[in-house]
């Protein structure tokens, strides 16, 4: 686990910002109280986006945990899957946006981050979705949600989310792939609406938005890949066979909007 460089913003006796005593840059917005600074994000718009999704982390003892990926939904809201947080949010925080722009280089040897503290204010164990809460800043920006009855097999659509957090790697990573299904998933005895994206999920990106290329909407929410009855027996150099040549899950967003206050 690395050891990332947490910093916090804190006022001086005149008022003005400074960093506390570990010298760490401001990786947040100039304007403190507005976290998130840009319009509507878009398809194509790579600066709103890298505003509007965040990786998920926990502090634990021995450093920072980066978990997962979660994105904007409201003013001060999150969402993301519930097993990305394991259904507790005890030390949980989300990581402020550190690039101005999907475009820019993200530098994977700075380990310098600004943490957000987050709770649960919804959960749904059933169709593995939870809303967050950040106890500051706000976000001038946040997705539109739409649903996977507006995706058919063939669309293409475009994920993000933060791959390898597992290895506490933290670069945001865009994806285009298409539809390949829709299915639905039993869980006790209630069927869910998914997608299944032809694209091979890894650690990290599980939480984040799957967004239509054709109405610029979230339409689903990733949450993981699928490999045949969890896992095969045999490793090779490192690498289990039966996870090659995954398909992902993306659970409808259309639960999610539900979820909103």
């Amino acid at each position: 686990m690395l050891n990332w460089a947490t910093e916090h913003q804190v006022q001086d006796k005149e008022g003005q910002e400074r960093l506390n005593q570990n010298g760490a840059r401001d990786l947040s917005s100039a304007n403190s109280a507005s976290m998130l600074d840009g319009a509507m994000p878009s398809r194509g718009d790579a600066r709103s986006v890298s505003q509007v999704v965040l990786a998920l982390a926990r502090i634990e003892p021995s450093g920072l945990k980066v978990l997962g990926t979660a994105f904007a939904v409201g003013r001060n809201l999150l969402a993301t899957a519930l097993h990305v947080v394991n259904g507790s949010d005890a030390n949980l925080v989300a990581i402020a946006p550190r690039y101005e722009s999907l475009n820019d280089y993200q530098d994977t040897s700075d380990i310098r981050v600004r943490t957000i503290p987050a709770r649960i204010t919804e959960a749904d164990p059933f169709r593995d979705l939870a809303l967050l809460e950040i106890s500051e800043g706000f976000f001038n920006a946040c997705f539109t949600l739409a649903s996977s009855d507006d995706v058919e097999p063939g669309d293409p659509v475009i994920t993000f989310g933060f791959p390898h957090a597992d290895d506490n790697r933290l670069v945001l990573t865009q994806q285009l792939c298409t539809v390949g299904a829709r299915v639905l998933i039993k869980n006790g005895a209630v069927k869910n609406k998914y997608i299944v994206l032809n694209a091979q999920a890894r650690p990290g990106q599980s939480g984040g938005p799957a967004i239509s290329q054709k109405n610029g909407c979230v339409v689903a929410i990733t949450t993981g890949s699928y490999a045949h009855g969890g896992g095969g027996q045999i490793d090779f150099v490192g690498v289990d066979p039966s996870t090659l040549h995954q398909t992902t899950h993306a659970v409808s967003a259309g639960y999610l909007k539900g979820m909103l206050p």
